[in-house]
Formats: C-alpha cells, sequence, structure tokens
C-alpha cells in the first residue's frame, strides 16, 4: 500500500531539513514518485535518528538503496529526483561534448597525422645529436661539423680560436687555396688610423660590434654556409680586439641560425696568429701601402683616446646585458 508524507508526520520526524532519495527496487514502478522518496528520517512506521552521521545508507528487502543527505528537502525535492533519474543521460551528453573531450580527439587526430619518418631514428634530433657528439670530439671539424677545415692550424695563444701562421696567409693571399676556397675575407679589427698606415690586401676594416653586425647580415642571404666563404680575423698582434670580434660574430652567428642548429652563415673562420704586425715584418710586399702604424703612435694619441672610450662604452654594455641576462634567468 503506497503511503504519503503529510504535514504532521513530517513535523513528527527530527531534523526535516535533511533529505532521503530512493532508487528505486526491481518491483516498484519508476513512476510512483511517492515509492521513489520519502521523508528524512522515516522507515515504514517510525522514524529513526539521523544526527549521528552525516549520511546513512541501508538495502531493504526489495533491493531497494535509501542514502540520507543534509541538503534542503522542500524546492530541491523535484530536482534532486530528476536529477538522479536521468543522471546517466546527462553524464552521457556532457562527456560527448565536454571540452577536455574535445582537445582529446583533436590530440588524437593531431597523432594520426604525424608522419612515421618523424619519429624514426634518423630524425633532426639524432642528427644534432650525432653533429654535437663529433664537434667534441673531432678538433679538425669546422663549426658546423660538415667537412674537415681548409687550412692548416698551429696552436695559438687562444685556444677555443683556430689560428693559422703568417706563411698561410699569404699562401691564400697567392691563390694556393683557389680550388679549395670559394671566397676569403680578411677582417681588420684595429683602429681606423691604424688600418690606413697599412693593412693586407684585400682586407676589410671592422672594429665595432654594429659593424660585424652588419657584415653578418649582410651576407646572411646569400647562405654562406653552403659555399667555403672563409673569414682570418687579425689585430695588431691578433691578442685582444681581433680574438674577440670574432667570438662576437660566432656568437651572432649561431644566434642567427638558432632554429637551424648547427647551421652556420661562416662554420669556417681562423685568427692570424701574431696579427698584422708579424705579417707585416715576413710579408711586406702583400700589404698596402707598405707601412705599419702601431695602436700607441704618437701623432695618433687623440684618436686612441677617442676609440678606447668607443671600446669601454661597448664593454660596459656588454656587462649590463649580461647582468640583466643573468638577473631574468
Amino acid at each position: 500500500m503506497k503511503r504519503k508524507s503529510s504535514a504532521a508526520d513530517r513535523s513528527q520526524g527530527p531534523n526535516i531539513s535533511k533529505m532521503l532519495r530512493f532508487t528505486p527496487g526491481k518491483n516498484v514502478d519508476a513512476n510512483d514518485i511517492d515509492a521513489i522518496v520519502t521523508p528524512p528520517g522515516y522507515r515504514g512506521d517510525s522514524w529513526f535518528s539521523t544526527e549521528t552521521s552525516a549520511s546513512v545508507s541501508s538495502t531493504d528487502q526489495d533491493g531497494s538503496f535509501a542514502e540520507v543527505c543534509r541538503k534542503p528537502f522542500g524546492r530541491f525535492l523535484s530536482f534532486d529526483v530528476k536529477r538522479s533519474l536521468f543522471s546517466g543521460k546527462r553524464l552521457s551528453e556532457q562527456a560527448d561534448d565536454s571540452p577536455v573531450t574535445k582537445r582529446l580527439r583533436e590530440t588524437k587526430s593531431s597523432v594520426d597525422r604525424i608522419s612515421l619518418q618523424s619519429l624514426s631514428p634518423t630524425s633532426e634530433n639524432e642528427n644534432v645529436k650525432s653533429v654535437v657528439h663529433r664537434l667534441s670530439t673531432d678538433d679538425d671539424v669546422i663549426a658546423d661539423g660538415t667537412r674537415p677545415y681548409t687550412l692548416p692550424t698551429i696552436a695559438g695563444k687562444h685556444s677555443d680560436l683556430k689560428a693559422i701562421s703568417p706563411e698561410t696567409m699569404n699562401d691564400v693571399l697567392q691563390g694556393c687555396y683557389d680550388d679549395e676556397i670559394d671566397h676569403v675575407t680578411v677582417i681588420d679589427c684595429r683602429y681606423p688610423y691604424e688600418f690606413e698606415g697599412g693593412h693586407i690586401k684585400g682586407a676589410v676594416n671592422l672594429f665595432t660590434h654594429s659593424a660585424i653586425q652588419e657584415f653578418l647580415s649582410r651576407h646572411s642571404c646569400s647562405h654562406a654556409s653552403s659555399k667555403k666563404h672563409v673569414l682570418i680575423f687579425h689585430c695588431e698582434f691578433s691578442s685582444e680586439r681581433g680574438p674577440k670580434m670574432y667570438r662576437h660574430l660566432r656568437s651572432e652567428d649561431r644566434a642567427m641560425n638558432k632554429d637551424h642548429y648547427p647551421r652556420l652563415n661562416f662554420p669556417e673562420i681562423y685568427l692570424l696568429e701574431g696579427g698584422y704586425k708579424a705579417f707585416f715584418y715576413k710579408f711586406m710586399k702583400q700589404c698596402l701601402p707598405h707601412t705599419y702604424k702601431p695602436m700607441l703612435h704618437k701623432d695618433h694619441a687623440a684618436d686612441l683616446r677617442h676609440f678606447r672610450g668607443k671600446s669601454k662604452s661597448w664593454t660596459a654594455g656588454e656587462r649590463r646585458q649580461l647582468m640583466r641576462t643573468t638577473l631574468r634567468f
């Protein structure tokens, strides 16, 4: 016999603010709300207490499941009943259209589009690892790892830079390596008054970082790495200015090609050991004019102060940039 809860029943039961929800048993009609929902704390003809716990569960003889929750009974009753009856359908619909499910489907589609070649052991990452290993173990390959150095090198003052002797420099100017080298650029890093006082034939005067960057940008579109375009740096003694500009160009070249490592615009660079002074005293005829003007020439004291001041400002700028980078990372 069906029993409907009355106001008197609800007034007699303890803690009416709680709610009891039933899932119908096997022999109960799902459309019979009274058989599904009973006021809280009521079982058969008597009330039971729910004060000792937040939730009480029991199973009746017909297999129905009772759950007591701390929720308002009044206006939420019909909502909870409907949600209980149709929760399976609602969850299924949400699962199909949820953002997470959509992202999973998109990811699966992207993965399916990946070619097997990109996942093969001979992928680009493996090639990069191979080049890095070769560069770290073989000191005779150029900086992109594609081939050995063309010119014979010697042990110089700077162990991290490849150095050539004045004799090799003269052989290059004489055309002894024309069948192996496409083009050679000699970069003189001395101050302008030194350069004008005598320099190696065909040399260009680049003594600032901006000039080096301009030179690099001008040649970056010509894909110099596909040709044997060799650079040879030097200053008066190849002790400070020449090596610094050598390193700066290599650093900028790496940064310019960071997305295509180990490609470089100029992978083959040398430093003329002993600088212009050593070369001049051995091969004066290869210099124009046939003179040598030292940095500390007495007639150019003002020029020296001017260019040294610029050099200090460039160095200070580098230090400030290094400090900002260190603080940032």
